[in-house]
């Protein structure tokens, strides 16, 4: 019998690494026997949380290793985005755009357009009556005060902030401080190559036909940025061509001031920055005022754009 696994995308963050984890425990209380994954090396962020709550990282798999394995995703549908293939797809559990994805057979599907995937569990929990303990509620806390950046991203819905406060209150953490130390760690970037920065949460689009790489990095300082922006432009063409992308651009986001600034590979994809989005220019980046999430505000202009050009 195959492995069953519950796996979050390629370049695993905090949202997807939690969700795993917690996602696997809620189908194992519903007695089907699924074990969390994670689909590479965790960021620091993460890293934080797990040592924080002093809970285990999951195994990682890799895409060689899937095939003898059923998959159960989260939060992520895309298989440019995943180390599953089509035919081992077990269930899909997300909160982002839908990818096209067809299976041979029916399989679990559930989208909801909220700001983390962890949001969609504990609400899934909820409706099953199933309780949670003090360090699954902060975990589950965590996984939210990530992807919505504590509340402030434009992602964020009534229903992350309401059980935003529910968590706080089963796990007695203080939220605002446990999320001051989360991008405290996030924004540490001693010692990690640059392409690791560029690359750490990257994901692969299909727009209109064309490969197109789209990285973040959230912090609560650009200024790592604004020593490196030669050294981030040279990067950028190095990975575009080793990856074979048709484009590929980077948004630095100041978590605090809630703007980006936003790198493109060549001179092509400026062209096409400068197009799609209003924003100021300057040396060597476009800076995207009141601009900071990739989901809601970056990937959707560039995929009509690119799908206007097909």
């Amino acid at each position: 019998m195959k492995e069953k696994i519950v796996i979050g995308h390629i370049n695993p963050d905090t949202d997807s690494v939690v969700s795993a984890v917690m996602f696997s425990r809620y189908l194992n209380r519903e007695g089907k026997d699924f074990y969390p994954a994670i689909a590479g090396d965790v960021n620091r962020e993460t890293e934080f949380v797990f040592s924080y709550f002093k809970e285990d990282l999951p195994m990682k798999v890799t895409k060689k290793e899937s095939e003898d394995k059923d998959f159960f995703l989260v939060d992520h549908n895309d298989l440019a985005q995943s180390v599953a293939s089509i035919k081992n797809i077990f269930g899909v559990l997300d909160h982002h755009l839908l990818s096209g994805m067809k299976t041979d057979e029916t399989v679990f599907f559930r989208v909801e357009p909220v700001g983390s995937t962890a949001t969609l569990i504990y609400k899934m929990m909820k409706e099953r009556s199933m309780e949670v303990d003090e360090k699954e509620a902060g975990l589950l806390l965590a996984s939210i005060i990530s992807d919505t950046l504590n509340l402030n991203s434009p992602t964020t819905t009534s229903e992350d902030v309401d059980l935003y406060y529910e968590l706080a209150e089963i796990s007695k953490i203080e939220a605002n401080n446990l999320a001051e130390k989360m991008f405290e760690a996030k924004s540490d970037f001693s010692g990690i190559d640059i392409k690791e920065i560029i690359c750490g949460d990257m994901k692969e689009y299909d727009f209109g036909g064309k490969r197109i790489g789209l990285g973040i990095s959230e912090t609560t300082s650009l200024s790592y940025f604004n020593e490196n922006k030669e050294l981030i432009g040279k990067t950028l063409k190095e990975i575009k061509d080793a990856e074979n992308f048709d484009a590929f651009f980077f948004g630095a986001v100041d978590i605090i001031k809630g703007e980006t600034w936003f790198f493109p590979a060549e001179e092509e994809e400026k062209k096409v920055v400068n197009e799609v989005f209003e924003g100021e220019e300057k040396s060597g980046y476009l800076l995207l005022k009141d601009v900071s999430s990739r989901k809601k505000q970056m990937a959707p202009p560039l995929s009509e754009y690119y799908n206007k050009k097909s």
